[in-house]
C-alpha cells in the first residue's frame, strides 16, 4: 500500500491526547502511522504500527485502528537528529533497502566526506591516505589509483613531512595538517595523469577533489605573523 496523507484530526477525550495523521502505510495486520501527537502538554511525533480488529467497536459500530507497542515517540530533539541522519545518509539507507548491502568503500567515504567537513575541505572522490616510515625512501609520497579511489602513501620520514608535523601551528595538528597535504598531493597526481591522458582540455580537473577553505585555514596564521 502507498504511502498516504491525511489532514484530519482525531482527539482522544479521555487520555487528552490530540493526534493528527501525517501519513500511513502498509496492510491492515501492520499498519504503520505517522502521528504528531500533543499528549498531556507533551508534543510528540510518532511511528508506530497498528492493527485493524476483527471486530468493531462496541460504543462506535466501527472497525478503527488500534496502536501497538511497536514503534517510538520522538520529541523534537530526536527529530532533529533522525532529520539530519536521513539527510546525510539517504542514499545510503535507499541502498541498502534496495539490495541488501551497503559497501565498505561508500561506508568509507562518507565518513571521510564528514571528518573532511570539519577541517574546512570535501573529498569529491575517495582519497585514502596512509603513513608509511621509510627514511631510504627519496619520495615524499606515492598515489596510486584504484578507480575512483586514490590511495596516498604519505611517507613520514621525508624532512618536508617531518617539518609539517613539527610546525604545530594554529590548533592543527599533525596529523590534519598531514592529511591536508595528502589529500592535495592526491589531487595532483590525479589530475596530471588524466591531463597526459585524454583530458588535456581539462585543466580544470585539478580542483575537482579538493575544496579548501583558505582563509578560514589561515586565519590563525595571519594573526601571528
Amino acid at each position: 500500500m502507498a504511502l498516504t496523507s491525511t489532514s484530519w484530526m482525531r482527539k482522544r477525550t479521555r487520555g487528552r491526547c490530540m493526534d493528527r495523521i501525517l501519513g500511513e502505510d502498509g496492510p491492515e495486520h501492520r499498519r504503520i502511522r505517522f502521528t504528531i501527537r500533543d499528549f498531556e502538554t507533551n508534543r510528540l511525533f510518532d511511528i508506530r504500527k497498528h492493527y485493524l480488529p476483527k471486530k468493531p467497536d462496541p460504543l462506535t459500530g466501527k472497525r478503527e485502528f488500534k496502536p501497538t507497542t511497536k514503534g517510538m515517540s520522538l520529541t523534537r530533539d530526536n527529530f532533529m537528529e533522525l532529520k539530519r541522519v536521513l539527510e546525510a545518509h539517504s542514499e545510503d539507507i535507499l541502498e541498502f533497502l534496495r539490495i541488501g548491502e551497503v559497501s565498505e568503500e561508500m561506508l568509507r567515504y562518507h565518513q571521510a566526506e564528514l571528518e573532511a567537513k570539519e577541517k574546512h575541505f570535501r573529498l569529491a572522490n575517495d582519497v585514502e591516505i596512509r603513513e608509511v616510515d621509510n627514511f631510504l625512501d627519496s619520495h615524499l609520497f606515492h598515489v596510486s589509483h584504484q578507480g575512483a579511489k586514490d590511495v596516498v602513501e604519505l611517507n613520514t620520514s621525508h624532512p618536508f613531512a617531518k617539518a609539517i608535523s613539527l610546525e604545530e601551528i594554529a590548533n592543527s595538528s599533525p596529523e590534519e595538517i598531514r592529511a591536508l597535504f595528502a589529500t592535495m598531493m592526491a589531487t595532483f597526481a590525479r589530475a596530471r595523469s588524466l591531463l597526459l591522458g585524454a583530458s588535456a582540455s581539462n585543466p580544470e580537473i585539478l580542483f575537482e577533489q579538493t575544496e579548501f577553505d583558505w582563509s578560514k585555514f589561515l586565519e590563525s596564521y595571519v594573526e601571528e605573523i
